[in-house]
């Protein structure tokens, strides 16, 4: 699939130099916005959607991420989920609609159905799983469906609620992979069903797992709650109820996938040979404990002094749109 997913990007990255003629991103927006829009750049911009919608495994483009988390490391997992299907896909594709292209209200409307049928399909699907792994990275693809969506509507509020998704998620699923790692280490299965009362026994791992899963469904005062909470406003505010609602659901059902984990990994009927399971070593606990403090702080990100120097300078970028290349060329 990476193969195919480059194979996209570079093609439209060939088609887009053979009618611009540069492969400066300043350049090529000035000279986009001279022509105007045409069916070229609109085949352009789709296959940089498919291409990178790949990368970032939106629906109906995520076939390959629930088989690539549970082959990988949890390590490796949490950096899969936390940081490249994100920046490589996510931020990559959002730079070239908004700063290149231009984000056309087809292309807004798009996304956000993408993101609205990756939220809730995600969602179901990880409800259905109990490989542990597997299930986090069903739930994945949902929860870029809430940066997807909150990108799509092009405004400035949604587009601080993506971004500030975007490094929650990066932190809380990191954090939740390195849970099911610390699991997998000390249980020796990732399946739901043989697991039971690890909270006594792992308690370090169980703390932090339930911080994890609080700040995933939106449960304040979790750095989740906020990012979750801007979107649905900035859905409200540009009259998108429908997909509000449909933020709300998928929080809700993300609630219970994760009363499902708790309920069967940490706080169910203990499971056999418990006496024999201990908590994982520190090298492995400490970076657990850092990034649960994480989420219970990054909503400090919020506070006008910090977003300023933060988050304001990245939705500017993209709220300027293709007065980018203005910015860059002068003039």
């Amino acid at each position: 699939m990476g193969s195919v997913a480059s194979g996209m990007i570079l093609l439209g990255i060939a088609i887009l130099y053979s009618y611009v003629g540069t492969l400066n991103m300043a350049d090529a927006a000035r000279i986009i916005a001279i022509s105007g829009s045409n069916k070229l750049i609109l085949f352009v911009s789709s296959l940089f959607l498919m291409g990178f919608g790949l990368k970032a495994a939106i629906m109906p483009f995520h076939a390959w991420l629930p088989d690539a988390h549970p082959s990988a490391p949890a390590p490796i997992s949490a950096i899969l989920s936390g940081v490249l299907i994100k920046v490589i896909g996510v931020y990559a594709l959002v730079r070239i609609l908004f700063n290149i292209i231009g984000l056309t209200v087809t292309f807004s409307y798009i996304l956000m159905i993408l993101a609205a049928i990756s939220m809730i399909a995600g969602v179901l699907l990880a409800l259905g799983q109990w490989d542990l792994k597997r299930l986090l990275a069903y739930c994945s693809i949902s929860q870029i469906g809430y940066i997807i969506l909150g990108i799509g509507l092009g405004t400035p509020l949604g587009i601080l609620g993506g971004l500030f998704h975007l490094f929650n998620h990066s932190v809380f699923k990191s954090l939740l992979f390195l849970n099911s790692g610390s699991i997998d280490y000390s249980v020796g299965t990732r399946d739901l069903q043989k697991m039971g009362g690890l909270s006594e026994k792992m308690p370090i791992t169980g703390n932090t797992s339930l911080i994890a899963s609080m700040s995933i469904a939106g449960i304040p005062p979790f750095s989740g709650f906020w990012s979750k909470l801007i979107i649905i406003l900035a859905c409200i505010q540009t009259r998108h109820f429908i997909f509000a609602f449909i933020a709300v659901l998928d929080s809700i059902l993300t609630l219970v996938l994760f009363l499902k984990v708790q309920r069967y990994a940490f706080w169910g009927k203990p499971m056999i040979n418990i006496d024999k399971i201990k908590e994982v070593p520190k090298f492995m606990s400490i970076p657990m404990i850092i990034l649960a403090v994480l989420c219970c702080v990054m909503g400090l990100l919020l506070l006008p002094q910090v977003r300023l120097l933060v988050l304001d300078p990245a939705v500017e970028v993209l709220k300027n749109g293709l007065e980018y290349s203005k910015l860059v060329l002068g003039g």
